[in-house]
This record gives structure tokens, sequence and C-alpha cells, in this order.
């Protein structure tokens, strides 16, 4: 059985920011695309899941590393493929890398089923998800940021009603839009004076429509923390290792 998923795509106007390269919620959108079809070759996508056995993926946490600069208009090879299956989650590497095979942007992710009913946690065998799948050597193996964080209100950056667009098929914020509304908390001013190297997001509760979230950040030399709350429960953790730009990149 085929053990990863791939495909080669034009870098478009949709996977990329305002200076015309590929950010952090943008490379977030081509991992969520890229680890929705790896799903989906198994007839196992969280559409078709939700359907024939009451459960869809979370999300647990995602690294992401940059190699290289992607830009719009790129040609690049996306891969995915697991490193790593246990009784309660999938462990996956995405890899972006050049036609000619340079890589540009690691990441790793690691993904639990949920039950639809009572959102408790599924083991993988009680999915369709084939457990003979045979998982391959990692190209990204740097451990995930250990993230404690306890922001008072001195660190607020904003406050944040839930929107119906922040939202997916299962009612709550979709992943990737945390990372949209983790990246407001800062100007622009800030993100064109710094480059992402490293990212890490970690989900630890559930956000949905009409709550409203508070975005607190802690700066330091060369990073950047931000925690989300509801109240004094916390729903994401995220911290960016950042570089300084130079006046030509």
């Amino acid at each position: 059985m085929k053990n990863y998923y791939e495909k080669e795509l034009l870098v478009t106007a949709t996977y990329t920011d305002r200076r015309c390269e590929m950010g952090a919620f943008h490379a977030a959108l081509l991992i969520q695309d890229g680890m929705t079809e790896f799903f989906s070759q198994y007839q196992c996508d969280a559409i078709r899941m939700s359907q024939t056995h009451g459960a869809v993926w979370a999300v647990a946490r995602t690294k992401i590393h940059y190699d290289g600069d992607i830009f719009w208009m790129d040609r690049v090879r996306l891969k995915v493929f697991p490193v790593k299956i246990s009784s309660v989650a999938v462990h996956l590497n995405i890899l972006v890398e050049s036609l000619d095979g340079r890589p540009l942007l690691r990441a790793r992710q690691e993904l639990c089923a949920i039950d639809v009913a009572d959102h408790s946690l599924r083991r993988i065998e009680t999915t369709p998800f084939p457990k003979e799948l045979e998982p391959l050597p990692p190209v990204f193996t740097e451990p995930y940021q250990r993230i404690k964080l306890k922001l008072d209100e001195d660190h607020l950056a904003y406050r944040y009603p839930v929107r119906t667009m922040d939202t997916d098929m299962n009612g709550h914020i979709n992943n990737t839009h945390y990372i949209r509304l983790i990246l407001d908390a800062c100007p622009s001013s800030f993100w064109d004076a710094r480059r992402i190297t490293d990212f890490d997001i970690h989900y630890v509760n559930e956000g949905v429509e009409g709550e409203e979230l508070g975005f607190y950040c802690l700066e330091e030399e060369d990073a950047l923390a931000v925690q989300v709350k509801r109240g004094e429960t916390t729903l994401v953790k995220a911290f960016f290792s950042l570089q300084a730009r130079t006046h030509s990149s």
C-alpha cells in the first residue's frame, strides 16, 4: 500500500502573504491541504470518517521549520507521510521542496481522532485509517517546543470575537485560523523586520463561534510567544523563532 501522498503545485496568491512569500499562515494552509489529501486517499478524511465511524481528525500540535524561501509563482513538490502510528495518534512529516529536490520547508504534525458526539479521544483502531501502513523515515525530528505560558493583562495584544468564517465542519475554530489571528497580534512593521525560522503551535482546548478570545504576547530577543485564552482557559500556545530581515530579504 502506498504510504505517502505527493503532488507538485504552483504557489499561487492563495498561499502567499503581503510580501508575496509563503508565511506561517499560508504554510499552514498548504500543510492542511496535504494532510487532508493524505487521509482522503485512504477514504478516512474527516468528512467520510465522520459519516462512517463518527470520528474526525484533530490537530494536537504542529511544528514548522523553514529551510529556504518560498515565493509566489514558485513550483514546488509537497510530500506528506506517516513517521509513527500509535494507539491514539498519527504522526506525520510534511516536506515542501523545489522540483530539483532542495528542501524549502519541513514540518511535523500530531493528529488524534476524536468522537463526533462527545469529543472524547478515540483509538486509531476504531477508525478506518489503515493499520498496516508502514511509517517512513522522518525528514524532520526537531522536538516540539515546550511552551509554558501564564501571560496576564499586561501582555494583552487584542481581543477577538469568534465569527462564523473562523469555524470548520466541527463547529470549532479551524486550526489554521488560529495562526492567522496569532499573526495579527503584531503589526505589519513587526513582521516586516523579522522572518520566521521555526514555528510551534499547540492546541489545548476548543473555541467556538460567539466566544471572545484574548491574544497575549511575550516578545523576547529573536522570539515571540503567544497565548490564546478564553477567560482564564488556555486554548492555544504558540512560539516563533525569529531572525532579523536584511534590506534585501
